[in-house]
């Protein structure tokens, strides 16, 4: 069924939307009251928990606008069930808040923030297709403003993609994945230009990819890994960017600067789309180990070949083989230390403990060169996510940490054997009896979960997957720990 609209509405009541509904809406304003309602076919038609229908924004000659009513804050007042947007112009929401329970479409145009917030979800993150290049949420140009929240992202829900930009013809999107069985309201914001001291202070053009993106969660941060993963331009690139493209990274200013992390890579093809992927565009990525904060600034940057410290110190650490982990670490410059202290956290552990001391290098705790260090740490043989960090001691006993690294078990600790591979499509994965496995997941390149196979006590696991390409199969205990993540190849016949 559907209907259609062509004045302004002001809805001050209730107005229900079923399940196979569309209105079609082709007013110029739609306002919502904050005691008004769009209720679905839930609880017979009174309820606002089912799918519901559609409104679908439908305009080629004006903007459309949305005030809807609802308060971010508090978490009140109405939602759309669904919305369409189908307006090249397209549709901007205006005075404050609007929250959507379940889906938003886009056809066509844009839908503008205007330094408002759009939540999306009803406990969970909600569906947005057909988003590309042309058709995405336009931020708009300033920090903390122009915010879009989905609500509860957890680890199965994978990755989750907020298309976004700064501006109708920049399209900078984001994508979040928690590591998290407990689900957290996300939400994430994109800016012009890169400020020294994070939203001021000298501008980084050359160096930076000239956007910055804002990224917070509310329930629980600072706890959790999340995945990130940025898209930016390649027209957006400064000059020094460009020409070390290869050692990009993105980095978070926290403590008064922004962060040098490693891996450093070259940027992917933008794949953050429903369309083709965007040669035009490049994705990183980056795990974020100490959690995303309430409000979490990100942009990228570039290393080099040769290695060069900004700030004082570079702390890193990998498995070596089932015993032993190798940590290492670089400084420049050095003052007044005195020594160095190794700790580590295991999987079954809650609580970080000093595994070794290394004294410094340093001619009385001082140097302006760059000094090496390393320490093995042995015995480690957990099979979960161990987590180093280093602890820098001076001459007067104060002291301060470095950013903490995880590292993953050895790989085959779980006796998880994956056949044929590269593989025409059919493939096994066999997993030993004693392992308490519940399923197997399967990942396509850019971490969306593309197949779930309960493992029901069997050793040998037969699977397909019809399309061509790089996936990365996982196995994730009763628990819910996800293991022994092992890369497969579907080549075709």
């Amino acid at each position: 069924d559907s209907a259609t609209i062509f004045s302004n509405v002001n809805n001050q009541g209730n107005l229900g939307i079923g399940k196979n509904a569309t209105v079609n809406f082709s007013g110029q304003n739609w306002s919502n009251s904050t005691q008004s309602r769009i209720t679905d076919n839930s609880n017979n038609g009174t309820g606002v928990t089912g799918e519901g229908g559609w409104i679908r924004f439908m305009s080629d000659s004006l903007k459309q606008q949305i005030s809807g009513g609802y308060n971010a804050a508090t978490h009140t007042g109405p939602s759309f069930p669904k919305i369409k947007v189908d307006n090249k112009q397209g549709i901007e929401l205006l005075d404050g808040s609007a929250k959507t329970r379940n889906e938003i479409s886009f056809q066509k145009g844009h839908f503008f923030l205007n330094d408002n917030i759009l939540v999306l979800g009803n406990n969970n993150p909600g569906k947005i297709d057909g988003y590309d290049s042309a058709r995405y949420f336009v931020t708009g140009n300033h920090p903390d403003r122009g915010l879009l929240m989905r609500e509860n992202i957890r680890r199965s829900d994978g990755t989750v993609v907020f298309p976004i930009g700064s501006l109708s013809q920049s399209y900078t999107p984001a994508a979040i994945r928690n590591a998290s069985r407990n689900g957290d309201d996300y939400f994430v914001s994109v800016f012009d230009s890169v400020k020294q001291h994070g939203v001021s202070g000298n501008t980084l053009i050359k160096e930076s990819v000239n956007k910055t993106w804002q990224v917070g969660k509310s329930k629980s941060p600072g706890t959790g890994n999340t995945e990130l993963f940025l898209q930016h331009l390649n027209s957006d690139e400064g000059s020094t960017f460009a020409a070390n493209r290869q050692y990009a990274y993105i980095s978070e200013y926290r403590n008064g600067r922004w962060d040098t992390v490693f891996p450093q890579q070259q940027p992917a093809p933008g794949n953050l789309t429903t369309g083709s992927p965007l040669n035009n565009s490049g994705v990183n990525e980056r795990v974020m180990i100490t959690g995303v904060s309430q409000n979490t600034l990100l942009t990228k940057f570039t290393g080099s070949k040769d290695f060069f410290i900004g700030e004082w110190l570079w702390f890193n650490a990998f498995r070596l083989d089932s015993m032993r982990v190798r940590t290492y670490w670089k400084t420049k410059p050095e003052i007044n230390i005195n020594h160095f202290v190794v700790e580590r956290r295991l999987s079954t552990e809650t609580v970080f403990s000093p595994v070794g001391n290394v004294p410094t290098q340093a001619v009385n705790g001082y140097s302006t060169t760059i000094l090496n260090y390393q320490l093995i740490d042995i015995p480690n043989r957990d099979k979960g996510i161990s987590f180093y960090r280093l602890r820098s001691v001076k001459n007067d006993g104060s002291f301060s940490f470095s950013d903490t690294v995880a590292v993953a078990p050895y790989p085959g600790e779980y006796n998880i054997n994956l056949w044929p591979n590269p593989s025409t499509g059919n493939f096994f994965l066999s997993i030993h009896k004693t392992l308490p496995a519940k399923a197997v997941v399967i990942w396509n390149a850019i971490g969306q979960k593309v197949k779930e196979e309960p493992v029901n006590g069997r050793s040998i696991i037969p699977m397909f997957l019809p399309i061509q390409g790089a996936y990365f199969v996982g196995v994730v205990l009763t628990t819910g720990e996800i293991i022994e993540t092992k890369k497969l190849i579907i080549a075709g016949k």
